[in-house]
């Protein structure tokens, strides 16, 4: 973007004066000193000072962008970057920029629904909540279970398992629907979330930085925009580990392409490495024993990567004395690499050099929900539960044996998301009282006994855990539609239906987060007043909001699944994952993101697409052994050869059909349609 020709004829444009494709949708309007950029969907609507105006956190990835909303009329009509304020200072995504019409989707739920006569219908809120008082919990406590949504905000997932584990004394519990639960207690001790948060300047304030499990650049947009900056500034070398290409790679000194799933193999390969440079030190470390009994180049091939590789990355680590690690939510998709992020830490810390963590999540409040304790086996601040739940997989093959009587769902579509459509729906129709929250009615919600219409972000207050463990609030800008209520009124309307101090009548988030502060150490030190603080010196103020040690100790586990086995009549290797515009359901409803990108697609590398004689545009059919789809071909240089990629967040696009249940890699062949 520049200023072409001089005097009455200059143009703030583009030097090729047509569209530019840029990924970082809209930051010029933000950056622009005169205002000559608009945006398009907000253009001559309204003048900025006839808004009602809230400041908020993003509702789509963990990066926690702060950023303002605004409506008129009851209208949401922009959201804008919180300017000076937050992490992400004047920058925001395309999601979290154009991202709001959701709010205003004509599908919202208005009013509770009650199934009669085998349809749901219009009903009033004591209805729907004599209806919950007699049939939520009718028997067994432990025949009770409940599945909460990672948008919720930390006050309104602390009563969701508030209301279960003591009021209900049922210990299942999950907010991770798309992973198993035992991966995230893992990934959670690997990556040092229950010591605490450590900021994404801190790592990248380090002599390298490693990024792995991560397409950054796709699911967490901003955080790839403040690491090429970051590394930019401060000359930091950074490294990543991924079977896809990503905008990343232009600042990279290294990218390393392997196969998919194989963050273990590559882990172990790099820890052997270093552990071969520095014998002395690692002569006794017990954790490369199980790496040295495999093999090198077994490992090596499991990830069908180079050797020469390897010895560049565990070099550029070796010289370095402060390390950034970013590890993202393929760990949680294949989580047999976890406890190999642990070792390569511990053998890096052995050396004597320093290692910061960060945790790079694809959900707004998914540290939230875990450190609160929506998780079966962990409690609020990772305490390790008296009694193991249930997690999500384990309630419906309970529920398909008619041993579940009730579940209460909060912002997640099990029908919609799990690949066995079958299990799913055979497992919740043997459900004697299902009860769905959301703000649309989903394919789950449709078999439900009630639905209740809960809040957008735009209509509840509350606090939001980035990934980093920074606790940031969210203001009220608009009323729920109809009679909807915020999911904090709603959970706390039906604890107080069986214990009447379960929690104050009121809309204020105010007393469970001083409920939170006092029942979980790592918040004791978070305080309203960093919180809502707004100072030009936003890494000082916003580091006053990190969670602290939670004096809690876990270790990561070894989990291991077993891959599907390769398949000569199926070529390629089918991953998923977040796309660029969409996040989840959410973005579904999004009419302007929509109109970004208007045909899913299939991400393959640009030497695959020229062996089979493809173009970038092609229509063509990806064909599994459990299902298949037509798509638009998207060709990508420098990816992995032999790995194909689908958006787990089209609409017209049910990629989790592909996948085996518990799996996330999929063989598959690429057609012409």
């Amino acid at each position: 973007l520049d200023g072409l020709y001089r005097g009455e004829h200059q143009e703030e444009t583009t030097f090729y004066k047509g569209m530019l494709d840029c990924d970082q949708d809209g930051n010029c309007i933000e950056v622009c000193p005169v205002g000559c950029f608009m945006r398009l969907p907000f253009r001559y609507k309204a003048r900025p000072w006839d808004l009602n105006t809230a400041d908020t956190i993003c509702p789509y990835c963990a990066t926690g962008c702060r950023m303002v909303i605004e409506e008129r009329d009851g209208e949401m009509i922009r959201s804008r970057a919180q300017l000076g304020v937050g992490i992400n200072s004047e920058t925001l995504c395309a999601r979290g920029r154009f991202g709001y019409d959701f709010i205003q989707h004509p599908e919202r739920l208005t009013t509770p629904l009650l199934k009669r006569n085998g349809k749901l219908e219009p009903a009033t809120w004591d209805e729907a909540l004599a209806s919950i008082r007699k049939r939520l919990r009718p028997g067994d406590p432990l025949k009770t279970g409940g599945i909460a949504s990672a948008r919720l905000t930390n006050e309104e997932l602390y009563l969701f398992q508030k209301l279960f584990r003591n009021t209900f004394k049922s210990p299942n519990l999950d907010s991770s629907i798309r992973w198993d639960p035992r991966a995230v207690k893992g990934f959670a001790a690997a990556t040092g979330m229950n010591s605490g948060g450590i900021s994404v300047f801190d790592a990248m304030a380090a002599d390298c930085v490693l990024v792995v499990g991560s397409h950054l650049s796709d699911e967490n947009p901003v955080s790839d925009y403040m690491v090429r900056r970051m590394a930019r500034e401060n000359n930091t070398t950074v490294l990543i580990a991924s079977p896809r290409a990503m905008k990343l790679d232009s600042s990279a000194r290294l990218s390393l392409r392997h196969a998919p799933g194989s963050e273990k193999e590559i882990l172990a390969a790099v820890a052997l490495a270093i552990g071969k440079d520095n014998a002395d030190q690692h002569s006794s470390f017990d954790g490369l024993d199980a790496f040295k009994k495999i093999g090198t180049e077994e490992l090596l091939r499991t990830a069908a990567v180079d050797a020469d590789e390897i010895d560049k990355l565990a070099t550029r680590l070796n010289d370095a004395s402060v390390i950034g690690i970013l590890a993202g939510t393929e760990f949680l998709r294949f989580p047999q690499g976890i406890s190999n992020l642990a070792t390569l830490a511990a053998v890096l810390r052995a050396l004597g050099k320093k290692v910061l963590m960060v945790p790079i999540l694809d959900r707004c409040n998914q540290r939230g929900a875990w450190e609160t304790g929506v998780l079966p086996q962990l409690g609020p601040g990772y305490r390790v539960s008296e009694q193991t739940g249930l997690g999500h997989e384990e309630m419906f093959a309970a529920a398909r044996q008619g041993e579940l009587e009730s579940l209460y769902i909060i912002g997640e579509d099990p029908l919609g998301s799990h690949p066995d459509e079958n299990f799913i729906k055979s497992a919740l129709s043997r459900i004697n009282f299902l009860l769905v929250q959301d703000i649309f009615l989903t394919e789950t919600g449709r078999m439900a006994d009630c639905v209740l219409p809960g809040a957008g972000f735009a209509g509840k207050e509350g606090t939001f855990s980035n990934q980093e463990g920074r606790v940031q609030s969210i203001k009220r800008l608009m009323r729920p539609p109809g009679t909807a209520r915020s999911d904090l009124e709603i959970i706390g309307a039906i604890g107080r239906l069986f214990d009447g101090t379960f929690t104050p009548r009121t809309r204020s988030f105010l007393p469970v987060f001083e409920e939170i502060r006092e029942a979980v150490a790592m918040y004791r030190d978070v305080s309203l007043t960093f919180v809502n603080q707004r100072n030009e010196n936003n890494d000082l103020d916003n580091k006053a909001a990190l969670v602290r040690d939670s004096g809690v100790t876990l270790a990561a586990e070894t989990i291991d699944s077993a891959f599907p086995a390769d398949d000569d009549r199926f070529p390629f290797t089918l991953i998923t994952g977040n796309h660029l515009f969409y996040s989840g359901r959410l973005t579904e409803k999004s009419d302007i993101l929509g109109g970004l990108l208007k045909e899913p697609e299939v991400e393959i590398s640009e030497d695959d697409a020229e062996k089979l004689g493809f173009s970038r545009g092609d229509k063509v059919s990806v064909e599994g052994k459990r299902h298949s789809a037509l798509l638009t071909l998207k060709t990508k240089r420098g990816s992995k050869n032999g790995v194909a990629f689908i958006a787990e967040n089209f609409k017209d696009v049910a990629v989790n059909r592909f996948f085996e249940k518990g799996h996330f890699k999929a063989r598959v062949k690429i057609n012409r349609a």
